[in-house]
């Protein structure tokens, strides 16, 4: 079997969705084909991609040299779709947006509204993983969340720009001993363990808060890949979560701020040559836009 675009594409959706079945909700599919899917890629690579366990899957070593690639591969061929833009100031078909810790993809609806012809696509990476699509033409846009204590990368030729700034929340279960609290603390949850996600960014920050506002160093209990799993062991008190005070809102589970929480900021990463200023400005906008639907929804 040689890999085609659709094998590429199987590969990064579960990279993505961090499971089998959350990449089968990405691509529209039923679970057991994208498990087929993948045996028999593993099957012609003659190496696992990647490993298994009640948590979902994570990249083997082999496995994060063929996710590259594919991105690679993938990347051109878009390029090879997409008209490349000789004046600054049209709109390409097709913008390419990676975030962060950031609800991006709910201004979906307002872009294509805007630009009726732009397809969007949106996937998640880490900040430093975000430069280098950047820099490689492999992504448009990079939306995403920052403590201002924890180091961000280099721009480089890249342009940044902070689209606003957001108070850090503490998020735990809505029946746990701290969540009616009523002068709460980040030292509260000195005894805590917290969930973070799978990349090593997300737990640079929220230890960096922990020592810094909280004066305590906090203890990993969870490293997960899913939306849904997060909720799942928040709901059931295995752990308490640090994020914007916007986040999605999951069934059992508070929000609370804390003195002294650190300012997370919004921020937008583009290159000035290959992206429409207008388009830039749009999304930056729209985020502002959502942002003050949210906190008048969460104070309501």
């Amino acid at each position: 079997m040689r890999l085609e675009v659709r094998h590429l594409e199987v590969l990064l959706a579960i990279e993505e969705a961090k499971s089998i079945s959350g990449a089968a909700r990405i691509l529209g599919i039923d679970q057991p084909h994208v498990t087929r899917q993948l045996r028999r890629i593993e099957q012609r690579l003659g190496f696992e991609v990647f490993t298994r366990s009640v948590k979902g899957v994570a990249s083997t070593t082999e496995g994060l040299r063929v996710l590259m690639l594919a991105r690679r591969a993938l990347g051109v061929i878009d390029n090879l779709n997409t008209p490349q833009i000789a004046d600054i100031g049209g709109v390409p078909e097709v913008l390419r947006v990676v975030y962060y810790g950031l609800p991006a993809i709910t201004i979906l609806d307002d872009l294509t509204a805007r630009y009726q012809d732009l397809q969007v696509r949106f996937s998640t990476t880490t900040p430093h993983d975000a430069y280098t699509h950047l820099h490689a033409g492999l992504a448009d846009v990079f939306l995403g969340i920052w403590l201002p204590h924890v180091e961000w990368p280099v721009p480089g030729a890249l342009t940044t720009v902070e689209i606003l700034a957001d108070p850090t929340y503490v998020y735990l279960a809505s029946d746990h001993p701290l969540a009616s609290k009523p002068d709460l603390r980040l030292a509260d949850f000195a005894d805590e363990g917290w969930i973070t996600g799978v990349d090593p960014d997300s737990w640079a920050m929220v230890s960096a808060e922990c020592r810094l506002v909280g004066g305590f160093e906090p203890v990993l209990s969870h490293r997960v890949g899913e939306e849904n799993a997060i909720s799942t062991l928040l709901s059931r008190g295995r752990g308490v979560v640090l994020g914007s005070s916007v986040a999605a809102r999951r069934p059992g589970v508070v929000g609370r701020p804390y003195p002294g929480a650190s300012t997370a900021r919004w921020m937008q990463v583009h290159h000035p040559e290959r992206v429409n200023r207008d388009l830039i400005a749009t999304v930056a906008d729209l985020l502002r836009v959502r942002y003050k639907t949210w906190s008048e929804s969460t104070r309501a």
